[in-house]
């Protein structure tokens, strides 16, 4: 059995993306640890219209669920600068 080009060119797309989303999460991740989040393993990115959870210091959310005595997961939502909308950082501990 051959791979078709076309099934090989989506390989390469997919190697090219993956490289850049590496790339993407690093930044993002160094940018997480370094507002708090360092303690713990992120596992998402995105932007929000509304934050969700309690309100933390400087405008920040905090949406965190305790699953156990030290383990858990949440959201924490960061105000963008210039925008009503917030950078939101997925966490697990």
């Amino acid at each position: 059995m051959k791979a078709s080009k076309e099934i090989a060119e989506k390989a390469e797309r997919y190697e090219q993306l993956k490289a850049e989303i590496d790339k993407l999460y690093e930044e993002l991740e160094e940018f997480a640890n370094e507002n708090g989040l360092e303690d713990v393993w992120v596992t998402g990115f995105g932007v929000s219209q509304e934050p969700e959870g309690e309100e933390r210091l400087n405008g920040e959310f905090c949406d965190q669920c305790i699953r156990g005595e030290d383990s858990g997961d949440g959201t924490y939502y960061y105000p963008i600068e210039g925008s009503t909308q917030y950078l939101w950082v997925g966490y697990s501990f």
